[in-house]
């Protein structure tokens, strides 16, 4: 059965504040009914008035909520911003209520005890507070659902580059090329095939165990590369050519787990395994302030019209990338004027949590 369609935020909104000045309205005749009170022209004008000026009046204080993204604020920081601004509100619809009923509508001018204003001011601020509870409660479950819908998009992502990592790395022919080149080495270079043996379950392992990690640092991520590297370099031999240029100072960045790993594997299967007298790849990383820069270059060709040639590991990785990252990370790929194809990634330092999508942005924003 499909979920009903969902309610688009504006029109939500508005139908709240309607109805909820409405209700509100309401109760005051209600209240003046049981009071024995009757109904006249007078009194509908005043509850006509109160209903529009509540109406005006809280969507200003939404437009200034909005404006000054008071959603990004702690509860802590919000107490003290609400209890003001009610009570402005409520100054603001006690005296333009005033004005409208009393001058403008009785045409007398009203003469209002101190106290009387104080406490109907005060009254109307709960009533602001009220409506700022409901307002900053729908938005926090609103957030609060994303980022559960967010994690579980991670963890099905995450779950899936591990089983396909475990397809592409404990697949025959990965096993049979790896053993083939241990098993050539054990007689020529006996410590050579015991470190590629190493190297192997490095692999295998950090398979199993990184994707269960949001972010890992990039010193991690380096040394699963380099058993990797060092891994092709030993089937391919005077083939592959690997330069890794990643300063000390860049170590502690954090990344998506098997990110890198996966642009260079892919580097090599389908760039430099494709060209008979092999290649080069050359891995690069520098930070500019906050953002991580890597830059995969490999010898080869990137075919954009056949991008599913390249498996899912591409499609994945953008994926990782725009949800813990959004619109601030981006992965590049691109064929170069020296005829080579360079893989180019940009990560900031800090993880938000999750990002919202740009469409959600969007609508967020208009509410």
């Amino acid at each position: 059965m499909n979920a009903p369609p969902a309610i688009p935020h504006e029109k939500l909104y508005w139908t709240s504040q309607f109805s909820g000045w409405l209700i509100y309205v309401l109760l005051m005749w209600i209240l003046n009914r049981l009071d024995g009170q009757g109904m006249n022209w007078y009194f509908f004008l005043n509850l006509l008035t109160t209903f529009l000026l509540g109406v005006v009046i809280s969507h200003g204080y939404r437009i200034l909520i909005i404006k000054f993204n008071w959603l990004k604020f702690k509860i802590i920081q919000l107490i003290p911003r609400v209890i003001i601004t009610s009570i402005l509100c409520g100054a603001v619809l006690f005296i333009s209520h005033s004005f409208i009923s009393e001058v403008l509508i009785a045409g007398d001018w009203p003469t209002y005890q101190g106290l009387e204003i104080l406490q109907t001011t005060i009254n109307l601020a709960v009533i602001f507070m009220l409506w700022s509870l409901l307002y900053f409660l729908f938005h926090f479950i609103q957030n609060y659902r994303k980022e559960e819908i967010k994690n579980l998009k991670w963890q099905a992502l995450s779950t899936e580059v591990e089983l396909n990592k475990l397809k592409s790395q404990l697949n025959p022919h990965f096993i049979f090329n790896s053993m083939n080149s241990i098993r050539a080495l054990i007689e020529e270079d006996p410590v050579k095939s015991k470190d590629s043996i190493t190297q192997l379950s490095n692999i295998l392992r950090s398979s199993l165990l990184m994707n269960r990690q949001k972010v890992i640092s990039l010193a991690e991520e380096l040394q699963l590369v380099k058993d990797y590297l060092a891994l092709e370099q030993t089937r391919y031999e005077e083939r592959l050519d690997v330069v890794l240029d990643i300063p000390k100072d860049v170590l502690d960045h954090k990344i998506p787990p098997m990110l890198l790993q996966t642009l260079v594997e892919n580097g090599i299967k389908h760039g430099i395994s494709k060209l008979e007298s092999g290649g080069k790849i050359e891995v690069k990383a520098e930070r500019n302030k906050d953002i991580l820069y890597l830059r995969i270059e490999n010898s080869g060709v990137y075919d954009t019209a056949q991008k599913s040639s390249t498996g899912f590991g591409l499609i994945n990785s953008q994926q990782r990338i725009n949800l813990l990252y959004g619109e601030e990370g981006s992965l590049l790929i691109n064929n170069t004027e020296r005829g080579t194809v360079m893989a180019e990634l940009f990560l900031p330092k800090d993880i938000k949590s999750f990002k919202i999508d740009k469409t959600e942005k969007d609508e967020s924003n208009n509410n």
